[in-house]
Formats: C-alpha cells, structure tokens, sequence
C-alpha cells in the first residue's frame, strides 16, 4: 500500500474557512473520483501550532495499492482535473510518497462525506 500526503498552504487572500470548504467540500468531489483510490484523509490545520511548525493550512492523505496505480491514476482524465483545481485553491502543494507503519491503530474517523 503506498500513501501520498500532500502539504497545502491556501492562496493568499483565502480565510481558512473559504480554504476548509474550497477543498474538504468542493475539491473531493473531483479528487475522490480518483481511480483506483482506496482512502482519503484531509486535515485541517487548527490555529494553535507548536513554535516553528511548518507553515502548512493542511495536509491530505490519500491511499493506493502500488505507485503504479497512484501514477496512473494521476495521469488520467479526473487525476488532471484534480491537480489543476487543487492549484486554483492553494499556493503550495507539495507531495511526499509514503510507504505505512502503523505502531498503533487511531480511533476510527467519524467519515464525513462531501456530497
């Protein structure tokens, strides 16, 4: 299973609630449409941050079975589509590729959905 966790800062000019709808609501309705995905996560990020944090407004967390499928999943139709409307919402979108080790299970996500 690999896992992408995208950093976002919001464009400037955009409060974090108008960032929090634009992309938990609005935004998912393209990228949760990516084939062959298996999770997505978005965090938010709260006003209270430990000194020297990065400057991240949140991060998202999505899953698929090998770097193949999240290749090609990307370079389809809806995965270009998804790239190009994160860019209208953020200034910052950094990709990190990750392989999971899960030492211990979090509580199960109270799923919110976007439609």
């Amino acid at each position: 299973m690999i896992k992408l966790i995208a950093f976002l800062t919001r464009k400037p000019g955009l409060t974090m609630e108008e960032f929090k709808e634009r992309w938990v609501v609005e935004h998912t309705r393209i990228s949760g449409k990516l084939p062959g995905l298996k999770g997505y996560r978005i965090n938010i990020a709260i006003a209270t941050q430990p000194e020297g944090a990065p400057d991240y407004d949140g991060t998202a967390e999505l899953w698929w079975d090998s770097l193949e499928d999240m290749e090609a999943s990307f370079a389809t139709q809806i995965g270009q589509e998804a790239g190009a409307d994160g860019d209208l919402f953020s200034s910052v979108r950094i990709h990190l590729y990750t392989e999971e080790f899960i030492t211990m299970p979090g509580p199960l996500p109270d799923i919110r959905t976007t439609s």
